[in-house]
C-alpha cells in the first residue's frame, strides 16, 4: 500500500509540475509574457521621468532620482562597464530612452537594461535579493510549496487509507471464497464500494457458488445414476460364471451390452451438459428464416419420434440462432414428448410480442405444475419416468434449458392443447 501511495503521490506532483511548466513555456514562447511586459512598461515610465529630471535639473539630480526609485522598489541600479557591454553585444545598439529585459545566467530574477536620452551609459536594474521584501517573498514561496506538498500528501494519504479499507474488505471476501465459503460476498454499501468492483466481485462469487453447487449436485447424481447399471453388470457377470444353458448366456450378454450403451449415452449427455454450462461457450449464430429452417429439419426430427410428428408454422420470421444447438434442443424435446405421448407430437411456431416461441406439445399425461421447474434441473425426473425403458437420464431438458439461455431466451412448461405437456422455447426476435 505504501508503494501505491508513493506512486500516486509522485505521479500527481509530476503531472501538476508538468502542466504549469508547459503552460508557462507555451505562454512565453507563443503568446504574450504579461509579467515581462508589465515590468518593461514600469521601467519605461521611470526612464522617461529620469530623462525629464536630467533635462531640467542636470545629471546629478537624475542619478539621485534613479537611486531613490530603485531603493523604493527594492532594486539595485548600476552602470554597465565597457567590459560588460562587450559580452552583451545586443546592448551596444540599445537606443536611447528604451528598455531591454534579459534573463540572468544565474538563478537571480530577470534584469532590465536601459539607456537615457542623453549620455552613452547603459544601466542595469535588478532585484535587491538581500532586501527584506525579497527575503519574505522567498520564504513565503517556500512555505507555499511546502504547504502544497504537505496538503496534497495528506489528502492522498487519506484517500489511500480509505481505499485500503475498501480493498481489505474485498480481500477478506476473496479469502473466504478461497477457503470454501462460497456464500461470502463483498459489502455493497457506499462506504465500502470501490466503483463497480464490489458488484462485479459479487457476480463472480455468485457464479462460482452456482457452478460449485451444480458440480456437487452433478457429482452426487452421477454417482447415484451409475450405481444401477454397474450393479446390473456385476449381477450378470456373476450369473455368467455359473453353469447356465448357452441360450441364457446370450440374454446376459445382451443385457450387458444394453447397460454399456446406457453408460456411454449417459457420459455423452454429461459431457454435452458440462460444455453448455461452462461460461463463455461460443454460440455461432446465424440470421435465418425460422419457418424454412424448421421445415428443413422436419424429417430429422421425425426420425427421433415413433408417433406422428405435426409441424405448424406461423408467418415468416427471421431470427438469430445457432442452428446446431437449436436442433439439439428440439431433438431432445421431441424425444421427450414422444416418450410420453399417446398418439402424436406437435411442433408449433408462435409469434408473441418480442419473442419467437417454439412449442412442443404431446397428448400424454402432462407434467404436474409443482414439478415443472424441477424437471429442468439435471438428473431430475418424475417418479413415473424411472424405469429402464423410458426414463432416460434426466439431462435432456437441462441441456435444452442451457441452450436456450445461451441464446438469451427462456424455457417454460405448461399445459398442451392436446391434453399433455407443452414445452415452450422463447427466443428473442
Amino acid at each position: 500500500m505504501a508503494r501505491l501511495f508513493l506512486t500516486l503521490y509522485i505521479g500527481l506532483l509530476a503531472s501538476v509540475y508538468g502542466f504549469f511548466h508547459s503552460a508557462d513555456y507555451l505562454a512565453s514562447e507563443y503568446l504574450i509574457d504579461l509579467d515581462m511586459m508589465d515590468a518593461q512598461h514600469r521601467i519605461q515610465g521611470y526612464v522617461d521621468l529620469v530623462d525629464e529630471i536630467h533635462t531640467l535639473a542636470g545629471p546629478e539630480r537624475a542619478r539621485v532620482a534613479m537611486e531613490r526609485v530603485a531603493k523604493t522598489n527594492n532594486q539595485i541600479i548600476t552602470a554597465m562597464t565597457e567590459l560588460e557591454l562587450l559580452t552583451l553585444t545586443e546592448l551596444q545598439t540599445l537606443s536611447p530612452s528604451s528598455v531591454e529585459i534579459k534573463s540572468q545566467e544565474d538563478d537571480r530574477e530577470e534584469a532590465s537594461y536601459f539607456r537615457l536620452a542623453v549620455g552613452a551609459e547603459v544601466y542595469r536594474v535588478e532585484p535587491d535579493m538581500d532586501s527584506r521584501i525579497w527575503k519574505t517573498s522567498r520564504l513565503l514561496t517556500q512555505g507555499y510549496m511546502l504547504g502544497f506538498f504537505i496538503v496534497n500528501g495528506l489528502c492522498i494519504c487519506v484517500w489511500v487509507y480509505l481505499l485500503q479499507r475498501k480493498l481489505k474488505m474485498l480481500e477478506r471476501s476473496a479469502l473466504q471464497i478461497a477457503d470454501g465459503q462460497f456464500s461470502a460476498r463483498a459489502p455493497t454499501r457506499a462506504r465500502y464500494r470501490v466503483g463497480s468492483l464490489n458488484q462485479s466481485f459479487n457476480r463472480m462469487a455468485e457464479r462460482i457458488e452456482q457452478l460449485m453447487a451444480s458440480h456437487k449436485r452433478l457429482t452426487n447424481a452421477v454417482a447415484h445414476e451409475l450405481r444401477t447399471p454397474i450393479f446390473r453388470l456385476r449381477c450378470q457377470l456373476a450369473l455368467l460364471e455359473h453353469d447356465q444353458p448357452r441360450e441364457e448366456h446370450q440374454g446376459f450378454v445382451d443385457g450387458m451390452e444394453e447397460d454399456i450403451t446406457e453408460l456411454d449415452s449417459m457420459v455423452d449427455e454429461l459431457l454435452s451438459y458440462a460444455r453448455l454450462e461452462r461460461a463463455g461457450l461460443p454460440v455461432q449464430c446465424e440470421v435465418l428464416e425460422l419457418n424454412g429452417w424448421l421445415s428443413a429439419q422436419e424429417q430429422r426430427l421425425a426420425a427421433n419420434c415413433h408417433h406422428p410428428l405435426v409441424l405448424k408454422l406461423a408467418e415468416e420470421e427471421r431470427c438469430e440462432f445457432d442452428p446446431h444447438l437449436l436442433l439439439r434442443a428440439l431433438t431432445n424435446l421431441v424425444r421427450n414428448a414422444d416418450r410420453y405421448a399417446n398418439q402424436r407430437v406437435e411442433i408449433r411456431l408462435v409469434v408473441a410480442g418480442q419473442w419467437l416461441q417454439i412449442c412442443v406439445d404431446d397428448d400424454g399425461p402432462g407434467i404436474p405444475e409443482a414439478d415443472r421447474q424441477r424437471v429442468l434441473e439435471p438428473f431430475e425426473r418424475l417418479d413415473t419416468a424411472r424405469d429402464r425403458q423410458s426414463g432416460g437420464h434426466g439431462l435432456g431438458l437441462s441441456i435444452v434449458k442451457e441452450i436456450v439461455q445461451q441464446h438469451g431466451g427462456q424455457v417454460d412448461i405448461g399445459d398442451s392443447p392436446l391434453g399433455g405437456a407443452r414445452i415452450v422455447l422463447s427466443l428473442p426476435r
